[in-house]
């Protein structure tokens, strides 16, 4: 049987998300190898005005860990969207597992935009917090970037009960056959 374009299209993609991958797994790698996620990267990541001396423990403490599920949520969505060409190069496109894994792409997209734009405040917060009253900060800001991620994730969620649809309606026919 000849491969349609849309699965060899897929398949290629799902190679090169396999790539991409491994090497966001070993930038981090190296990262941390090279003492990533230091007081340094928080300073530089977060040049503001009343930044203190010394962080406390617990503020560094919370911006590694939301760092590291970003960067995680960011990996499990790549795996995901694996997943999902794998499933279009096998020829289930419009199955009720494949229409899931959109659903699930879509997901992880929103809870990375959630943790990246929540991060950012929560972050600034937590380090200007045992600064004297007048020298606290208190910042919001929602980018660009973040509203493209909120704008994907949304189309994605959208895309995939539409997907979902098709799935039932394509098992319903079958059923008439």
């Amino acid at each position: 049987m000849q491969e349609t374009l849309i699965a060899k299209r897929a398949r290629q993609f799902e190679w090169a998300t396999i790539g991409l991958l491994v090497v966001l797994a070993l930038a981090a790698i190296i990262a941390i190898a090279d003492g990533g996620l230091s007081v340094a990267d928080l300073r530089d990541d977060y040049d503001i005005k009343n930044f203190p001396d010394t962080p406390t423990l617990w503020a560094i403490t919370l911006w590694r860990v939301i760092e590291i599920a970003s960067y995680i949520l960011l990996l499990w969505v790549l795996w995901s969207v694996r997943g999902w060409l794998a499933a279009c190069a096998n020829g289930d496109t419009f199955q009720l597992d494949t229409a899931r894994r959109v659903l699930r792409i879509g997901q992880g997209l929103l809870a990375l935009a959630v943790v990246e734009i929540l991060g950012n405040t929560i972050i600034i917060l937590a380090v200007t917090w045992n600064n004297p009253a007048g020298e606290r900060t208190l910042s919001i800001a929602l980018d660009g970037s973040g509203l493209f991620t909120l704008l994907a994730a949304a189309l994605l969620t959208l895309f995939g009960y539409i997907q979902s649809e098709a799935a039932r309606l394509m098992a319903e026919n079958r059923e008439f056959i």
